[in-house]
């Protein structure tokens, strides 16, 4: 009976992931596409390398409970940056806070893609009903004929392929 729980519990947690899939690249797009000034997109600051490094550093920082001073520096240079890309700083707590968000959840797809990915190492066909159901939206008679299997082989292999994923991202 205890087997019986952790194993279902595998599948919700791999069910509540793959579900959100969508809603986070959903976001990552809507957060990329949002105008912070000039003309210029957070998906394009972003991608500024230098202002990545000291935000990262400004984000050890402040989990790590530094001292005022560092922070401040650090905050300094983060504004002097977007000054210099957007021609201004008003704002940028907002664009930072928008930038933690991006990066998180930039962190949570690659993981979830690499679980997939190691998936699809360890039993493709599992992997390949994950992604038709889950990310590709299909429904499960489309993905049975698609694969060439009966209706009960895939929710076989469905139930095993989220057992799998689960245990990969636990």
């Amino acid at each position: 009976m205890m087997m019986l729980n952790v194993e279902l519990n595998y599948e919700k947690m791999a069910i509540d992931r793959l579900r959100g899939y969508k809603r986070l690249v959903g976001r990552i797009k809507m957060l990329e596409k949002f105008p912070v000034s000039g003309g210029m997109r957070l998906g394009t600051i972003v991608q500024d390398g230098q202002l990545q490094d000291v935000h990262r550093q400004w984000r050890k920082l402040s989990a790590s409970g530094a001292d005022q001073e560092a922070l401040r520096s650090t905050e300094a240079n983060i504004k002097a940056l977007l000054e210099g890309l957007l021609g201004t700083s008003d704002g940028y707590q907002g664009v930072l806070a928008r930038i933690a968000e991006l990066q998180e959840l930039e962190r949570q797809k690659e993981r979830m893609e690499h679980a997939l990915d190691a998936l699809d190492d360890l039993k493709h066909e599992y992997a390949q009903v994950l992604k038709l159901l889950y990310l590709d939206g299909n429904e499960p008679h489309d993905i049975a004929c698609e694969l060439g299997i009966s209706l009960s082989t895939f929710y076989g292999w469905r139930r095993k392929a989220l057992k799998e994923y689960g245990i990969l991202i636990s």
